[in-house]
């Protein structure tokens, strides 16, 4: 059997992830992936864990898909201007949309910004963390809501 496991050496996960802040600390990126014909996610950063949202407009590129099941080919859309926030269904460009993805690099956030939290107002979030600047086995990693 060839290949290596991703977990903790190259990727962490928050399947549910929808209001939940996390720190965006030990990885070069964030790809969110959202999910529903109404989804609207909206991006914000945090100083704490516990501290205040602050709106965080570094949405340009969204990859978008008509099915959530791996059977049609993604699309992508640049938006005109980053956002924070966008809809499934009504955003220009998304009216077909029911699975989006984008993504946030650590360079984006605000100093001292080091958390992210994806607010939905409909539909589903799962984050994925990219390129751990620190591999670990997967008990090992960190806790990344706290």
């Amino acid at each position: 059997m060839a290949g290596q496991e991703a977990l903790g050496r190259v990727l962490n996960i928050i399947p549910i992830a929808a209001g939940k802040p996390f720190r965006l600390r030990n990885a070069s990126c964030a790809m969110v992936c959202v999910t529903g014909a109404t989804a609207a996610p909206t991006l914000n950063e945090r100083q704490t864990f516990g501290g205040a949202d602050t709106a965080l407009p570094v949405i340009k590129t969204v990859y978008w898909a008509t099915a959530t099941d791996g059977t049609v080919a993604w699309n992508k859309l640049i938006l005109a201007a980053a956002v924070s926030t966008f809809t499934n269904g009504t955003t220009t460009g998304l009216t077909t949309a029911v699975m989006t993805v984008f993504h946030v690099f650590t360079s984006q956030l605000s100093d001292p910004f080091a958390y992210l939290n994806v607010v939905m107002g409909a539909g589903l979030a799962t984050v994925v963390l990219t390129d751990l600047t620190v591999q670990r086995g997967p008990a090992n990693l960190e806790i990344l809501g706290a």
